[in-house]
């Protein structure tokens, strides 16, 4: 314990580390609501889970009507993909810690086949998530790659992961896969074939991907 010379007030010696930490993880996530964040802070804290904590400054922190950005959408899938199957309150928790839209969150949810109870897996809200915050399906996928990739520099992620997310949300607006998007799926096994099995967001955006639909 650090004992106050002026009131005698015992501080416990770890709250200036803590309070260091916390207020470092503030600047680095800049939560749209403190408070809120706060409590999911200290309460990971207190469980010796991962918090919900950007891995770098997002500057200048990007502008969303859903509240998604990489590094959110990064931060729920850290805070997340451990449980494997997540209910709607553990969803909705890491969601308001982070300032994402409720209403994307519900969503998200919802066509990921949640319903008033039960559970769902991560990797179909996740689909959903990133296709409901961007505009077009290649920048779903993209989104989707940065939030799994541990590549720094390339986001690489295994062709297969990425192929079953694009799967997800193309037979969510298509009772059966398409030609076109036989077509695109066939053109990033080849690339893959050349790279360790490996895509990089940049692949999908080559001159020479068939649209991704």
């Amino acid at each position: 314990m650090v004992v106050s010379t002026i009131t005698e007030a015992r501080v416990p010696a770890s709250l200036p580390r803590i309070l260091k930490d916390y207020t470092k993880s503030a600047i680095r996530t800049q939560p749209k609501d403190l408070l809120i964040w706060s409590v999911a802070y200290f309460r990971s804290m207190s469980k010796g889970t991962p918090p919900p904590v950007k891995e770098r400054l997002e500057f200048p922190v990007p502008e969303s009507s859903s509240g998604i950005s990489p590094g959110v959408l990064r931060v729920l899938h850290r805070q997340l993909n451990g449980e494997g199957s997540v209910t709607w309150e553990q969803l909705l928790e890491v969601c308001q810690a982070m300032g994402v839209a409720e209403e994307t969150a519900q969503d998200a949810w919802h066509r990921a086949g949640g319903g008033d109870g039960g559970t769902v897996e991560w990797d179909h809200i996740l689909s959903h998530i990133a296709a409901l915050s961007t505009h077009s399906m290649l920048e779903a996928l993209q989104l989707v790659m940065l939030t799994l990739s541990d590549d720094p520099v390339g986001h690489r992620v295994q062709c297969g992961t990425l192929l079953d997310h694009y799967h997800r949300l193309h037979t969510h607006t298509n009772i059966t896969p398409t030609d076109q998007y036989t077509e695109a799926v066939n053109y990033l096994n080849d690339i893959a074939n050349y790279q360790d099995g490996l895509l990089s967001p940049s692949d999908l955006s080559r001159s020479s991907c068939p649209p991704l639909q």
